[in-house]
C-alpha cells in the first residue's frame, strides 16, 4: 500500500510540474515590453478606466522595422512589403530643412539602427503589429495575444507613469531638470527666434530656429533611450517622434519638431500620413475566447 502511495505522489508531482511549466509560458512577455497596471484617471473632464496591458519600452526602431521588412521579402509577400516600406523622400521638405542625406542613410545605415523608424504609413505600422503577433505566438504559448497600436487613452495612462496629475512623463511642469538639461527631444524656441516683419506687421518665427544644441545632439530625432524613462520604464513618451494610436486622425505626444507646449502627454496633432516626425510603439493585449 505504501509503495502505491509513493508512486501516486510521484505521478502527481510530475503532472503538476508539467502543468506549471505550461501555465507559465503565456506570461513570458518580450523583454522590451513592460507591464502597465489597470487604473483610472481624468481626461477632458471624463473618468477614464484602462485595463492592464503591455507596451513597448521604446518607439519601434529602424533595425526592428528592417527585420520585419526582411521577413516579408523572404516570404515573398511583396504587396505587404511595398505597403510597409518607409517613404524616405519625406525628408526632402522645406519644413525639415531638406535633409537630403537622411533620404539615403537614416533608415538604412547601421549608425541609425537605434533611432525611431519614421515616414511609415499607418498600414505599415499595423502590418508590423500583425507580424509581431505571429512571431511571438509560439513564444507566448497561446493564440490569444495580440500586438496592436494603443488606444489614445491607454497611451496616456502609460505615459503618466503612475503620476495622475502630471503634464509630462516626469514629475513637474518644466522641460528642463535642475541642471538646465532638456528632459525630452523637442523644438526649443525663445525670444531670439522671433522677429517682427515690418511688411506684414506680424511677429514671425525665424525658420532656422535652433533645437536643443546645448545638449549636443537632436537636430532631428534622437536615439531611443537617450532621455530618462518615466516611472513605468518607458522612453520618449514626450517628444522625439509623435506616435500613432488607434484613433486614425491623430498622433500623440509631440515630436522633435514640436514646441514645448505640444509635447505634453495629452497633446494631439493631426495625422496626415507618413512624416519624419511620426513613429509608433505597439501594445500587447489579451483576447478572451
Amino acid at each position: 500500500m505504501k509503495k502505491y502511495k509513493i508512486l501516486y505522489l510521484i505521478t502527481v508531482f510530475v503532472l503538476l510540474s508539467a502543468f506549471s511549466q505550461n501555465y507559465k509560458r503565456p506570461n513570458k512577455m518580450p523583454k522590451d515590453f513592460v507591464f502597465i497596471p489597470m487604473g483610472t484617471y481624468i481626461l477632458d473632464s471624463n473618468k477614464i478606466s484602462v485595463q492592464a496591458f503591455y507596451i513597448s519600452k521604446t518607439e519601434v526602431t529602424n533595425k526592428q522595422y528592417r527585420e520585419f521588412l526582411s521577413d516579408l521579402k523572404a516570404k515573398r509577400d511583396f504587396d505587404a512589403y511595398k505597403s510597409a516600406m518607409p517613404d524616405t523622400n519625406k525628408w526632402q521638405n522645406d519644413l525639415y530643412g531638406k535633409n537630403l542625406p537622411l533620404v539615403e542613410i537614416y533608415f538604412r545605415h547601421p549608425a541609425y539602427d537605434d533611432y525611431p523608424v519614421v515616414n511609415v504609413s499607418r498600414e505599415g505600422a499595423e502590418l508590423y503589429c500583425k507580424w509581431l503577433t505571429k512571431k511571438y505566438e509560439s513564444l507566448l504559448g497561446n493564440s490569444n495575444t495580440q500586438f496592436r497600436l494603443p488606444m489614445r487613452e491607454e497611451w496616456i495612462w502609460a505615459a503618466k507613469g503612475g503620476l495622475s496629475q502630471t503634464l509630462y512623463p516626469w514629475e513637474g511642469k518644466y522641460l528642463r531638470n535642475s541642471k538646465g538639461c532638456y528632459l525630452c527631444n523637442f523644438r526649443t524656441l525663445n525670444e531670439k527666434h522671433i522677429t517682427f516683419n515690418y511688411e506684414t506687421g506680424q511677429y514671425e518665427l525665424i525658420s532656422e530656429a535652433s533645437k536643443g544644441m546645448a545638449d549636443g545632439y537632436d537636430l532631428f530625432t534622437a536615439k531611443v533611450m537617450s532621455y530618462k524613462p518615466n516611472n513605468y520604464g518607458l522612453y520618449d513618451m514626450s517628444g522625439n517622434v509623435a506616435e500613432m494610436v488607434q484613433q486614425k486622425d491623430i498622433v500623440v505626444g509631440g515630436s522633435w519638431m514640436s514646441a514645448g507646449n505640444d509635447v505634453r502627454i495629452e497633446s494631439v496633432a493631426p495625422y496626415k500620413g507618413p512624416e519624419p516626425t511620426v513613429g509608433f510603439r505597439p501594445v500587447i493585449s489579451f483576447i478572451s475566447n
